[in-house]
């Protein structure tokens, strides 16, 4: 760490005390500060008598009820993924909205949005101008991933899983006769809730307070796997997560400048820390009849920030700037190595993992010709890795001790230049270019030492027409790695093998977008893009990407009283990668192809004058290949297809000017043919113990009905 430190030079200050902010940076914010504060301000005008006619803000109160019901017909996880409509029946609709004024300038109001359904929200807000503001909010968040799966396990207790008693084990899931006997479903579900409490204080004109409290639950389920040695299985993992933010701070606000200062606290918990579940297979070791999963260990962040933003007395400039100064700890107690009842593993007893993390950013923007504008920024992220160094025992799937493991470093410093220059050539002709530079530099014990990167762009823009525009931009980008230390490698990792985020690369890319007015009521717009990346040094792992893309909208609105719109898409992935059986063999390469069509049609007509219906159609298809080529020979794995059809009608008929009848129709009918999960059942692989997720899909039909009231001004 002392190396790391040396060539970033010494920041200062004890870890975890916001000892890295720019002395200096703190001392002009300051001085700016009390500089404005000492100046004696100018006599306020009286304006006891002044009155104002056109004021917009209403006084008095008002609120809209709407309320009703919605029935669904094919529900399933999959069409109420994040919705919560998941399965058949009625829900309830209720929303709300009101608010309130008084002459002294006292208000409030509430938001209540899909009350029936998971996905509630509501807001509350109160205040009086110009003095403080407060605001209450609730957000609920489901996430239904799947109603299909089906397990043997038993929870016994939060953090165990158990299997049913007279569980036959075997080394192939053929031979547990008492499988189809214990399965019993399991959702794959959650649920997230998130309350929030923030507010202001207006102190004085150029003062701001403000600070907020956020707490957040998750709990639920979700799908992770085990294995031992050769033997897997797929596991319902428990979830209860609980998040708590607090963050205030205070800002000063000039004419010419601004300043923010903000104090933030984040800590997640997570409720459990290990999961332990019993082997469905013969043991390869008499102590390997149990599995153990570490899961997500706690954490707490704290983060000191001052930003702002100062004008130039020339070329219309603008410097904006932030510095940052956090640490991440985490204090969580270690999960066992593993199981291994013959040869127990003693660890110390918390992580006591400590990172510093540092943000610089300095903005400037200039205007030094009325043609010309020029941007620049610079930023720079670091990130000290106080952690202990251990050395474990590493063992392989909970079953056999496999030598020693060192735990890895994660400290790196980065350094990003950007800047960009816009010039109008004429007053239908724009250009402009632009170039980034970016720079890390990690620290000992890390498999690079350096990476860096260096692109540059240029673009062009003309507008014969008032009507009619076009532009293009193309640019390319090089990534270059210092030497690849293979010796810090955990072990079984092959050298050979390098991550796509470390690995040099090649990047070229071209977008063309125009947009055409025909008519006062008909417009078109069509974008395009491509882009390459080429791994030129991979011998192993992702050697070339390409994506393509093409989109365009049609609107037409002949009529105050109709509109029609289409749109539609095109996209195409496609990834090589290479890849090495054993030590010797020949290289095999794999070819990965992902398409994507979306087309959009859709209208709305005000129907004379109480009725206005709108109509919105959706079909989007995708299609996936992977193509093998092992020592010349040429293989297809099933092809992946998704399909999408949502059919929307809304009808709103204004009954009276305080009462609104909305009538809603859709229909909504999603394929895939996932051949990983079509056809899986718990049984089908010998040696993975499933879950049994059955592909997504759904043919769903919603019908909802509900009046709008509205009541006051």
């Amino acid at each position: 760490m002392a190396d790391q430190r040396r060539h970033r030079g010494e920041r200062g200050g004890p870890p975890g005390r916001f000892g890295g902010l720019p002395r200096a940076l703190i001392a002009a914010a300051v001085a700016a500060v009390l500089a404005s504060a000492a100046r004696a301000d100018p006599p306020k005008p009286d304006t006891s008598g002044w009155t104002c006619k056109l004021c917009p803000f209403h006084t008095g109160a008002s609120a809209t009820v709407q309320g009703g019901v919605l029935v669904a017909e094919g529900a399933n996880a999959s069409s109420g993924r994040y919705s919560g409509v998941a399965h058949n029946g009625p829900y309830a609709l209720f929303d709300a909205t009101g608010r309130w004024r008084t002459k002294q300038g006292l208000y409030g109001s509430f938001n209540v949005a899909r009350a029936g359904l998971p996905s509630r929200r509501a807001r509350v807000s109160a205040g009086k101008e110009g003095l403080y503001a407060l605001r209450l909010t609730y957000q609920g968040q489901p996430l239904r991933d799947d109603d299909t799966t089906q397990t043997p396990y038993r929870s016994a207790g939060e953090s165990r899983l158990l299997l049913p008693p007279g569980w036959v084990t075997s080394n192939s899931t053929a031979g547990m006769t008492a499988l189809e006997d214990s399965l019993e479903p399991v959702r794959i579900e959650s649920d997230r809730r998130v309350v929030t409490l923030s507010g202001k204080y207006f102190t004085s004109g150029v003062w701001t307070l403000f600070g907020s409290f956020r707490h957040s639950e998750q709990t639920g389920t979700d799908v992770t796997g085990a294995s031992f040695l050769t033997e897997a299985v797929q596991l319902p993992e428990p979830i209860d997560y609980v998040t708590n933010d607090l963050r205030g701070g205070a800002l000063w606000a000039d004419s010419g400048a601004s300043v923010r200062i903000v104090y933030e606290d984040s800590r997640f918990d997570d409720q459990l820390d290990q999961l332990l579940f019993q082997n469905p297979y013969l043991p390869i070791a008499p102590s390997a009849a149990e599995g153990l999963l570490a899961l997500p260990p706690g954490n707490d962040l704290q983060q000191v920030s001052v930003s702002g933003e100062v004008g130039l007395p020339f070329w219309s400039g603008v410097v904006t700037y932030l510095a940052s100064d956090g640490r991440l700890a985490a204090d969580g107690s270690f999960a066992p190595g593993a199981a291994l009842a013959a040869s127990p593993v003693r660890l110390a007893g918390s992580l006591a993992g400590d990172i510093d993390l540092t943000h610089y950013a300095l903005a400037l923007a200039l205007r030094p010709a009325r043609r010309l504008d020029m941007r620049g920024r610079a930023t720079y992220d670091g990130r000290d890795d106080h952690n202990r160094t251990y050395a474990l025992p590493y063992i392989v799937t909970d079953s056999l001790l496999a030598g020693t493991y060192v735990t890895p470093r994660y400290g790196e410093d980065r350094t990003r230049l950007e800047g960009s220059a816009n010039y109008r050539l004429l007053h239908w002709v724009r250009a402009g270019v632009g170039g980034d530079y970016t720079h890390t530099h990690y620290s000992p014990g890390q498999v690079l030492t350096s990476l860096s990167e260096l692109g540059a762009w240029g673009y062009g823009t003309v507008t014969p027409l008032p009507t009619l525009s076009l532009t293009v931009k193309a640019g390319s980008s090089r990534r270059d790695a210092s030497a690849f230390d293979a010796a810090v490698l955990p072990a079984g990792e092959n050298p050979l093998l390098r991550a796509y985020d470390y690995a040099p690369r090649d990047r070229e890319f071209v977008t063309l977008r125009g947009t055409w007015m025909a008519t006062a009521s008909l417009s078109w717009s069509l974008e395009g893009s491509s882009a390459v990346d080429a791994y030129r040094l991979s011998q192993l792992g992702l050697r070339e990407s390409r994506e393509h893309e093409l989109s365009s909208t049609l609107a037409w609105a002949p009529h105050r009283s109709w509109s029609v719109y289409l749109d539609s898409s095109y996209q195409h992935l496609e990834a090589l990668q290479s890849g090495l059986g054993t030590v010797g063999a020949a290289v095999w390469q794999e070819r990965e192809g992902e398409y994507f069509w979306t087309l959009g049609a859709g209208g709305e007509y005000a129907i004379r004058t109480r009725w206005h219906l709108k109509v919105d159609y959706l079909r989007s298809y995708s299609r996936s290949d992977t193509q093998l080529l092992p020592s010349g020979l040429v293989q297809w794995f099933p092809e992946d297809r998704t399909g999408l059809d949502t059919l929307k009608i809304v009808a709103v008929y204004r009954w009276s000017p305080l009462l609104t009848l909305r009538l809603r129709y859709q229909r909504s009918r999603y394929g895939t043919s996932d051949w990983a999960l079509g056809g899986v059942y718990p049984n089908t692989i010998p040696t993975l113990l499933a879950l049994g997720a059955a592909p997504y899909r759904y043919d769903l039909d919603l019908v909802g009905i509900s009046f709008v009231y509205r009541l006051g001004q």
